[in-house]
């Protein structure tokens, strides 16, 4: 189950509808739990609507749409005085908004602004800690903030830049602690908490909001 998709059953070739289906009753009030979980879910985080004065999360913070004239031919995005501001090219003729251009700018607009602030925290607290990756990339994943390897490298998903620098801080510390310790060790937990002393009621309210960047899938 996801809350984006419809609910699916993963079966190999031999299984019959009938075995399906007695699986699916089953599990019904497991279903029926999640599907009130993801209508909740979808109140509290719905997606903004390119019309002025929808609100865009942004560093914990909520940026109000709002659209001006530009004179470049262009249309693009800025945070501006807490706003955020869509500036569309003055053409007479151009009324209507194309919703999924919008969309695509926006995201490359975000991820932008996201790889340059998560660049420079990771720069801020690689100095703190005193462990320093040999290699940082950013991906979209659905449900993870952030990775280590073996290769030790992170990863960080760009759209923790709708989390506050708080929540952001957070995952940056614990994927550095992870190269020290490939692990979620008792060692690891006692090097995570030495830097951030709060990270339970941190990572609480990180798995609480996971669904607040949804708009940039």
């Amino acid at each position: 189950m996801h809350p984006d998709k419809f609910l699916s059953v993963k079966t190999n070739r031999h299984t019959s509808a009938q075995q399906i289906l007695r699986f699916l009753n089953s599990k019904a009030k497991w279903i029926e739990k999640n599907i009130v979980k993801f209508k909740i879910l979808h109140e509290q985080f719905k997606i903004p609507t390119f019309t002025t004065g929808a609100h865009f999360p942004f560093l914990g913070e909520l940026k109000y749409l709002q659209f001006e004239k530009t004179s470049l031919r262009r249309t693009f995005f800025k945070f501006e005085d807490g706003f955020l501001v869509c500036y569309r090219p003055e053409n007479p003729g151009l009324r209507e908004i194309d919703i999924d251009d919008l969309s695509e700018k926006l995201k490359k607009y975000y991820k932008s602004e996201a790889e340059a602030y998560l660049k420079k925290r990771m720069y801020y607290w690689s100095e703190v800690i005193g462990l320093i990756p040999n290699k940082l990339v950013f991906r979209s994943n659905q449900t993870r903030w952030g990775s280590c390897s073996s290769r030790q490298h992170i990863s960080l998903n760009w759209k923790l830049i709708c989390q506050s620098q708080t929540l952001i801080d957070y995952v940056i510390v614990h994927e550095l602690c992870h190269l020290q310790h490939l692990n979620h060790s008792v060692d690891f937990w006692n090097l995570v908490e030495r830097h951030f002393p709060s990270y339970e009621s941190v990572e609480k309210v990180l798995n609480q909001q996971e669904r607040l960047g949804r708009f940039l899938d």
